[in-house]
C-alpha cells in the first residue's frame, strides 16, 4: 500500500483548504499524461474529490482521505508520497 508522509499530508490538506474543499473531501491520485520526452516514468496527477471512484482504493492517513485510481494501485504499492524542496517551493514526490 502507498504510504503518505506527514509533510505530504500537511501540503495536501493545505491545498484542499485553499480550494475551499469540504473537510471530508479526499485527494484522488490518478494516472497522468505520459511525459513528452518519451521516458517510461510513471505520470500521476492529484485532484480533490468528494468520493472515490467505484474501483479506487481508499485509505486514510493522518486524517487525510486518499483515493488511488485502480490502474495505479499496483505501481504505487510500497511507495512513499513525500515532499521535496525545489527552487520554486515544495513539490510532491514518490520514493
Amino acid at each position: 500500500m502507498l504510504e503518505v508522509t506527514n509533510k505530504a499530508v500537511i501540503l495536501l490538506k493545505a491545498a484542499k483548504a485553499a480550494q475551499g474543499a469540504p473537510r471530508e473531501a479526499g485527494i484522488r491520485i490518478v494516472r497522468g499524461t505520459v511525459p513528452a520526452d518519451g521516458s517510461d516514468a510513471l505520470a500521476v496527477g492529484f485532484a480533490i474529490s468528494d468520493e472515490p471512484a467505484p474501483d479506487d482504493e481508499e485509505f486514510e492517513q493522518n486524517g487525510l482521505r486518499v483515493f488511488v485510481q485502480d490502474s495505479l494501485i499496483e505501481p504505487l504499492d510500497g511507495r512513499v508520497l513525500d515532499v521535496a524542496e525545489a527552487e520554486d517551493g515544495s513539490e510532491l514526490v514518490f520514493r
